[in-house]
């Protein structure tokens, strides 16, 4: 058991460190700096949105921009294409509301780890392909992108 133990945190280490920080090429950005397309498209889906923040990053292997925005109590991301075209949505949910496999997966890949913040991963059609956990475990706070199944697809160190 100690040895399985053992492995399942090596493991673990090496996926971190293999993935290393992947919103490296996350960058803060204001308003003015962000595609018009963007903003247009933004408004127009989200016209009661607050508290926006922008971000320029890599979706799928291409620039994208992130705006982070609450709406009725809840925090919400929405990533567009520099076009204005929505490529994904997140919409932060309750911890109990973690599907049984993502959370299972979860506790046997972080047994001691305590689940911070969730997030439901969306296509522009509402429909989900995944969750993104965040966890607290040996005092540091790691990513974890999981598909609906309950596969960690990604890890990332914070």
């Amino acid at each position: 058991m100690k040895t399985q133990y053992l492995m399942t945190v090596v493991l673990g280490t090496l996926l971190a460190v293999a993935t290393g920080p992947a919103n490296a090429g996350e960058k803060k950005l204001s308003k003015d700096q962000v595609p018009k397309e963007v903003i247009t498209a933004f408004e127009k889906a989200y016209p009661h949105a607050k508290g926006m923040k922008f971000e320029e990053e890599t979706f799928e292997g291409k620039a994208a921009y992130e705006v982070e925005y609450k709406e009725n109590g809840k925090e919400y991301e929405a990533t567009y294409s520099a076009d204005g075209t929505l490529l994904q949505k997140e919409e932060e949910i309750d911890r109990e509301s973690l599907p049984g496999p993502v959370a299972d997966a979860v506790k046997k890949a972080y047994p001691e780890a305590r689940i911070e913040e969730v997030e439901k991963l969306m296509k522009p059609d509402n429909t989900v392909t995944g969750y993104e956990v965040e966890i607290k475990s040996a005092g540091k706070e790691i990513e974890l992108e999981l598909d609906a199944n309950g596969n960690i697809l990604k890890t990332e160190n914070e």
